[in-house]
């Protein structure tokens, strides 16, 4: 075979008879030896054929207005949807300063319970991990601050959920049509 295998662009040139004159013999006799291209440039053809037998609809009378109308009501819904946005961003900054100031509570308390100081001990210890294991991790529990790292969490994860509301309001949606 002379040239490989066509692509689509080459099949429909083909079809519609559009091969550049400079390519249309070679195109030819690549057709005429490759079954699958041949295959492709009839189906093509049948498509087309069956294509240009329909009959042709006018548009609607309305369709320019019923367009405009929706066009209309797609930029009143992004302007409705970027006056969030303060509001949005204020309140993720919020959040983030509440996760800031819980985090600190945290580390406070971590230090005030001393929890660093009884993790190191329970770690580098290790009589301490074998006789009284159970005993050793239980005492650990009563000493995490739970209330500072859940109120930290859940600080945290307010102000990661406004930060994709913000990115979401942000970014450009693109008009999706009636009945999706």
């Amino acid at each position: 075979m002379d040239i490989p295998h066509l692509t689509p662009l080459e099949i429909e040139q083909y079809a519609e008879q559009e091969v550049p004159a400079t390519r249309r013999a070679a195109v030819d006799a690549h057709v005429a030896a490759c079954d699958s291209c041949r295959a492709q440039a009839t189906r093509h053809t049948r498509l087309t054929a069956s294509l240009r037998a329909l009959t042709r609809q006018a548009a609607p009378a309305d369709l320019a207005a019923r367009i405009s109308t929706h066009v209309e009501q797609y930029l009143t819904q992004e302007q409705i949807r970027r006056t969030r946005v303060p509001l949005i961003a204020s309140a993720m900054v919020f959040s983030f300063l509440l996760v800031l100031w819980f985090a600190l509570e945290m580390i406070v308390a971590f230090q005030e319970n001393g929890v660093l100081d009884f993790f190191t001990l329970y770690t580098n210890d290790p009589g301490l991990v074998s006789l009284y294991s159970w005993d050793a991790i239980l005492a650990l529990c009563e000493t995490l601050p739970f209330s500072e790292i859940t109120l930290t969490g859940f600080a945290l994860i307010t102000a990661l959920v406004l930060a994709q509301q913000l990115v979401d309001t942000l970014r450009p949606r693109t008009p999706r049509p009636e009945g999706f």
